[in-house]
């Protein structure tokens, strides 16, 4: 945001510019991860400009401006944005290396469940990876706080192995012998996470049939 042009003002970032000839001043204010504010001045008088946002507003004048106004919008978001799925850094590192590597992007499914993403298999439809949020407490009784996780499926000998070791729960709301839960608060590496989503990924494809002859 500041190589685009942003001024960091304490925990707020603004960006002017001038549109249609210096007729309008945008300002832009980012002051959280889903708070925008956004202010067009006319200055000719000072006066904050707003029929731009009214949908039922009509005519060439402010339709020149609702179009500078959102390619000023659609510029930062292509130089400053990226596209995020879920709260937490590694949840959403996660889900863009599964991206990179299987071309899969998180279905949410549930509207009471806006969090909760699903990586499906194209070719099988079947799941290898859901990422939801929980509280702490769904997967340790002594310990509270919002946090993400990803269950995966492997082998029953592994599940077993896995939760003796940090950062492995029992599969939360899944069949708990061939399903784990992951904590996603960087307790394990993205790289030996990767790992065992190849598995639960291969688990997904289903089983290969013998060829005849």
């Amino acid at each position: 945001m500041l190589n685009f042009g942003f001024k960091q003002k304490g925990g707020k970032f603004v960006y002017r510019i001038f549109l249609l000839d210096n007729q309008f001043e945008l300002t832009v204010t980012v002051s959280g991860l889903n708070n925008i504010e956004t202010k067009l001045t006319d200055c000719a008088t000072g006066d904050l400009y707003t029929l731009h946002l009214v949908e039922t507003a009509a005519g060439t004048f402010v339709g020149e401006v609702r179009e500078a106004y959102e390619n000023s919008l659609n510029l930062i978001a292509a130089h400053c944005c990226n596209e995020t799925y879920f709260i937490y850094p590694q949840s959403n590192r996660i889900a863009d290396l599964i991206k990179e590597k299987y071309s899969d992007i998180p279905e949410f499914l549930w509207e009471k469940l806006p969090y909760c993403g699903v990586f499906r298999n194209q070719k099988s439809q079947k799941w290898y990876g859901i990422i939801m949020q929980i509280d702490r407490s769904k997967l340790d009784k002594n310990r509270r706080g919002e946090i993400e996780c990803l269950n995966i499926k492997l082998s029953p000998e592994e599940v077993l192995e896995l939760q003796k070791e940090n950062g492995f729960y029992p599969a939360y709301h899944m069949n708990k012998k061939s399903w784990i839960t992951v904590v996603l608060d960087e307790t394990l590496k993205d790289a030996t996470i990767m790992e065992l989503i190849e598995k639960s990924y291969n688990f997904s494809a289903g089983k290969k049939k013998n060829k005849k002859g």
